[in-house]
């Protein structure tokens, strides 16, 4: 029999060569090994986790990283032992194109369970499954049933506006304006998309206990992206126990337990108003799609509702924070957008539909993908900053004389593409004057329109792109007529991207976006 030590000197042994083995794998056999990129990145993951998770204090620094590989390897970099990324903002559409049975795009693995929610259609690796479950929401997403939503959108835009006419207009009072839209984007995707009045925006201070949570759970996605079993020890977890041990995910414990009792209702018969009015809700969609009895699960239809919940909010959330510093930041800007406001809408108690304001030039200046003037409400809040790593399953890509194989996961990202200074000169400063007419950047064969990614493009796309563009022109139209609002020591370092945390985030120490409502 084996002595204790001579097991442990074999498992030693057994271990050195497992690791001698991976190593010599990943450097010169890998399909991975003939791309540039750091060696130690191409040996371990941990390299990854150190700036998500360490650097700088608390992580949020890898996508900075990999801006730092591409200034000295070139446009394709190794960034970790199975993933390439691209520095190329010609070569966007190629990574992100349309799926089809001939051409299937899979998601990374890894990425599946950054959320903690891997069945809902956003966390879908396999191109069919995710092809069929997109299907089935995408009904509610469309041009046509987002127009017919206004009016409710309009009502919650109403309470917001009501709040800063009666409790803050000339008192002084502070208000983180994050704050503000985050309670009232929670308050449209839960209202409009599931038919539940929650009112976030009554909250104290307009802090919602529901929007932070949502905010939180993204800020985790980097723990649960590298230390993946964290994920399944909280979904085996009793709510009960799992609000104990982590106060700040109870409002999400008791939205998981309200969404539930209402799928309940639904899938047993009852609940059928919202299925028989004007509006039904995407659970009544996604019900009636036709989808395979696994993808109708009780707990996949919570993640499903808890993916679009917080899809709905972070980004949006950011984009009207962003907006708002630039628009407060120039008074010649407000002055501009003030006047079309007031002539397009001589009453300030007046809702014009969205088919209307999106046609307000200078309202529309701030964040569309066409335009003739600066976005930079989408182009500096850039939706989602982190990579957004693509396989093409079947297919080689080739890339600058190098062969890609199929299978390998290949990301880029809205960071790179929009401060790309050769599509856009001093591309961290506001000019509008690059924008008119909408030119080609010199060499390129694509107008600069082209190069905005905020939504990304193919065909997992971000698929409310027009809810949030009818949350972004009603609430910044209806603001901006009624109120005069005022930067409250604030200053551009509160806007700008210092911080990964899959949305971008400001320095760890800001304040927020504070504003004061004028008399």
């Amino acid at each position: 029999m084996l002595s204790l030590a001579a097991v442990a000197a074999t498992l030693g042994v057994a271990l050195t060569v497992s690791c001698v083995g991976v190593t010599i794998y990943r450097l010169y056999f890998s399909p991975l090994a003939g791309f540039p990129g750091p060696k130690l990145a191409a040996l371990t993951h941990w390299y990854e986790a150190y700036y998500d998770l360490i650097s700088n204090n608390g992580g949020g620094q890898f996508t900075f990283q990999i801006k730092r590989m591409h200034e000295q390897y070139g446009p394709i970099v190794r960034i970790n032992p199975d993933e390439l990324h691209i520095d190329d903002p010609d070569y966007y559409s190629q990574v992100y194109c349309n799926s089809s049975s001939s051409r299937p795009i899979d998601k990374s693995t890894k990425f599946k369970y950054r959320f903690g929610i891997p069945q809902a259609t956003f966390s879908t690796t396999l191109a069919e499954p995710h092809r069929l479950r997109r299907s089935a929401i995408a009904p509610f997403f469309s041009k046509a049933r987002v127009r017919n939503l206004n009016v409710k959108l309009e009502t919650i835009v109403e309470r917001v506006s009501h709040r800063l006419s009666t409790e803050y207009a000339g008192s002084g009072r502070v208000i983180n304006i994050t704050d503000m839209w985050g309670s009232m984007t929670a308050d449209v995707i839960t209202e409009l998309a599931f038919g539940r009045s929650a009112n976030f925006t009554a909250a104290p201070d307009f802090k919602s206990g529901f929007s932070i949570a949502m905010a939180n759970l993204a800020r985790s996605g980097h723990w649960n992206y590298h230390v993946w079993f964290l994920v399944e020890l909280m979904n085996w977890m009793p709510d009960s126990v799992l609000s104990l041990l982590i106060p700040m995910s109870q409002p999400i414990v008791e939205y998981r337990k309200d969404t539930i009792h209402q799928l309940k209702e639904i899938l047993a018969g009852k609940n059928i108003e919202a299925k028989e009015g004007s509006n039904p809700t995407l659970f009544h969609d996604i019900l009636s799609s036709g989808l395979p009895k696994q993808d109708l699960d009780l707990k996949r239809l919570v993640e499903e509702s808890i993916s679009v919940n917080g899809a709905g909010q972070e980004t949006v959330t950011w984009t009207l924070s962003v907006i708002a510093f630039h628009v407060l930041d120039q008074p010649d800007i407000q002055a501009r957008l003030k006047a079309e406001l007031i002539e397009a809408m001589p009453d300030p108690r007046q809702f014009l539909p969205w088919e209307v304001l999106e046609k307000l030039p200078y309202l529309m200046a701030n964040y569309p993908l066409l335009t003739n003037a600066e976005p930079v409400g989408l182009r500096l809040s850039y939706g989602q900053v982190q990579r957004l790593p693509r396989i093409n399953r079947l297919g080689a890509l080739g890339y600058n004389g190098m062969e890609i194989p199929p299978g390998v996961i290949v990301g880029m990202d809205a960071y790179h593409m929009h401060t790309n200074e050769t599509i856009f000169p001093d591309a961290l400063e506001f000019k509008p004057e690059r924008w008119l007419g909408d030119p080609n950047p010199p060499g390129r064969a694509h107008p600069l329109s082209y190069y905005l990614v905020p939504f990304s493009k193919g065909s997992r796309a971000c698929i409310g792109i027009h809810l949030a563009y009818m949350e972004l022109t009603t609430a910044l139209a209806t603001i901006w007529r009624r109120h005069e609002l005022e930067l409250f020591d604030t200053d551009r370092s509160d806007v700008d991207f210092r911080l990964d945390m899959i949305r971008p985030m400001p320095k760890r120490d800001s304040k927020g976006v504070r504003v004061v409502v004028k008399s």
